[in-house]
């Protein structure tokens, strides 16, 4: 029998060799799972609702049975990484967990997460627009309570809406402005500030970045959130106020 183990880019490896029980490739999914959203085994607990213990046996111990209160919680974080990736695909006609991830969804937090997802939001940006505390966002991107506020999806449609928050400066520029490239986005500021296109020093001054990271932006090799241009953002007005002073 062909024993070819297959990898998956998120590192986790498939049970090789004769099908494993439903209770492994079950162990299998989860700790692919964990890699896909990217979360220590403490976070991962917290989501589902056991003991960093629990957690721990259930990822690395002897595959056992999962019970189906956290199969449920389970099944959400599958709808989330699902929709994170692109993929939303829903198969009719099968209400099973694996085939049918966005059926644990309501549709309150179904909105939550299209608006993370189209605006290219971290949870921590999430928090600052609704105005509330990380963990308490999280509750609501995990489906951990009954409903999530008006107010909280009201602010992130404002957003979506193209309207700015006063707690929020430069939020909806930042998403503006990676609607290009970051090359595109680096010459146009320098124009602005009148920096030489190859004076790498003050441009990186101006932006508060390191070369490093702006050698990265310039050749187009890598891309960034909305938070981090955002801050770059607030540097660059200040430095062209700074600028806009010692010219008096």
């Amino acid at each position: 029998m062909n024993k070819t183990t297959h990898q998956k880019t998120t590192g986790v490896v498939a049970p090789a060799g004769k099908p494993g029980s439903a209770h492994k490739q079950a162990q299998y999914k989860l700790k692919e799972l964990k890699h896909g959203l990217n979360l220590s085994d403490e976070t991962m607990a917290n989501a589902i609702g056991v003991t960093l213990p629990h957690m721990v046996v259930m990822l690395y111990g002897p595959p056992a049975k999962i019970p189906v209160k956290v199969a449920e919680k389970i099944a959400v974080l599958e709808a989330i990484n699902t929709s994170r990736n692109g993929d939303p695909e829903i198969i009719e006609g099968s209400a099973s967990i694996e085939t049918q991830p966005f059926v644990s969804l309501r549709a309150d937090q179904q909105e939550l997460i299209s608006l993370q997802k189209s605006l290219g939001l971290t949870h921590d940006d999430l928090a600052r627009i609704a105005g509330i505390p990380r963990s308490r966002m999280m509750t609501y991107v995990y489906g951990r309570t009954r409903s999530i506020p008006v107010a909280v999806l009201d602010a992130l449609r404002q957003v979506r809406d193209q309207k700015e928050t006063s707690d929020n400066p430069y939020l909806f520029d930042a998403i503006k402005e990676m609607e290009g490239s970051l090359p595109e986005f680096i010459a146009r500021w320098q124009a602005r500030l009148n920096i030489k296109s190859d004076d790498l020093v003050e441009t990186g001054k101006a932006m508060g970045v390191s070369k490093s990271t702006l050698l990265r932006w310039m050749a187009g090799d890598c891309s960034t959130r909305p938070s981090f241009v955002r801050k770059c953002l607030t540097a660059l007005h200040e430095y062209e106020q700074g600028s806009a002073r010692t010219s008096w």
